[in-house]
């Protein structure tokens, strides 16, 4: 797996219950903007495509997986790593961390897709080169 990017983020009121534990789908949340912010970061014309709607990759599978909880005003870290590709696909591997322990894992398979024909289409080779050549250190 190759290391693509990392975000932080804290954990507010809004994304705790009554118990004072982490909602379970905040931690989708937390990954997805982790996304975003690589691809708005590191992928301008990927971003360039979702603005015109033109392609775009959309969530095929995932598999969450939790271990720790966290809790109110947590600062947590999100990890994404470049998992390998299909023609139309890429899997991604995330991982959230609380002071280097991993509490959450997930596994997203993403198929790009035409926006017109709303179809999954070939990745072009560019993109597909930059996700295998990308390594944070």
């Amino acid at each position: 797996m190759k290391k693509l990017h990392e975000d932080f983020f804290t954990v507010y009121y809004e994304n705790t219950d009554s118990s004072g534990f982490v909602y379970h789908t905040c931690y989708l949340n937390f990954c997805e903007r982790a996304r975003s912010n690589m691809i708005n970061q590191d992928f301008p014309n990927l971003a360039q495509m979702l603005l015109n709607n033109s392609r775009f990759f959309v969530v095929k599978k995932i598999n969450a997986n939790f271990f720790k909880p966290s809790f109110l005003f947590d600062k947590l870290k999100v990890v994404t790593f470049f998992n390998g590709n299909s023609y139309t696909s890429i899997n991604l591997i995330q991982k959230i961390i609380k002071e280097k322990i991993d509490i959450f894992e997930l596994s997203v398979q993403l198929v790009w897709i035409n926006g017109k024909e709303k179809k999954p289409i070939k990745i072009p080779i560019d993109i597909i080169s930059r996700f295998q050549s990308m390594e944070v250190v």
